[in-house]
């Protein structure tokens, strides 16, 4: 008869984790001990690694490849789409130019989109104790302008108000791509993706999130076409350029190790730890 062998607690090995294999536990000295936690080192990727992790990624590859087909196509084949709903009748535009200006055009506008992540950010980094969704927000939104304003003043295109749908059309003419059409995608795809990421809400409440950020991309592209802000083919671009910059801060945010920013966190109750040693 086999005998059970019977393995003491301190016999058992976990298995071997690699530097990405998902939380990195925080551990403290003693139970409700004030103070920064005590984080076990983790091995952070290299530029390399980085370069090839991005550089493999499968949707950024499609929405990149995507973003260059919508610049050829915006060249030349899609300019009689471009001048035909640019030419459209605009009924009551006198009447509605304002209003549309002061109020839908602003949705997606950095004003009303960059408080709306700061504040989401901000929560999340609070209730967490970590500086992590404040990171991706600030790195998401300066990725994503320093890309859009390239590409704007690489192809120098003009406002559709001058009905010349041309690219280099010289300095001062930054149509393409829409920078609100990235902004809808973008921004609001951060914060949807932070409470995502940090479990703030039901999945229901998700799923109208969501909704509801398509209904901020369709109705700021319908304003700007109406008020003759920028070329179909300009918000297309904006969106998927938006789209791309949010695929790269997804996959930034899953190359580097969990928790590590949680070390960084000033408000962890320094005071009582003095008073606990004394």
């Amino acid at each position: 008869m086999r005998s059970r062998q019977i393995t003491q607690p301190h016999d058992r090995q976990a298995p071997a984790t690699g530097p990405y294999s998902g939380p990195i536990p925080v551990v403290r000295v003693t139970n409700d001990a004030p103070g920064r936690p005590v984080v076990r080192a983790v091995k952070w990727p290299s530029v390399s690694e980085i370069a090839w992790g991005l550089a493999s990624d499968r949707i950024a590859i499609m929405l990149a490849v995507a973003l260059i087909v919508m610049t050829m196509l915006a060249a030349g084949p899609l300019h009689p789409v471009d001048n035909f709903l640019n030419e459209l009748p605009r009924p009551y535009f006198d009447l509605l130019r304002e209003p549309l200006i002061f109020w839908p055009d602003t949705v997606a506008s950095r004003m009303v989109a960059l408080p709306v992540l700061g504040v989401t950010a901000v929560q999340l980094a609070y209730w967490h104790r970590s500086w992590r969704p404040i990171v991706l927000g600030a790195v998401g939104v300066f990725g994503m302008m320093s890309f859009v304003s390239v590409i704007k003043l690489a192809i120098s295109r003009g406002h559709a108000k001058n009905y010349d749908p041309e690219f280099f059309a010289g300095p001062g003419n930054v149509a393409f791509p829409s920078g609100h059409g990235a902004n809808a995608i973008l921004i609001y795809g951060l914060v949807l993706f932070l409470i995502i990421r940090f479990g703030a809400a039901r999945p229901h409440v998700i799923r109208r999130l969501a909704f509801c950020i398509v209904g901020i991309a369709l109705l700021q592209s319908t304003v700007s076409i109406y008020l003759h802000f920028h070329w179909f083919t300009d918000l297309v671009a904006g969106m998927i350029a938006g789209g791309f910059a949010l695929r790269v801060t997804i996959r930034l945010d899953r190359m580097f190790p969990h928790g590590r920013t949680a070390e960084w966190w000033p408000w962890y109750g320094e005071g009582g730890r003095v008073t606990a040693e004394r």
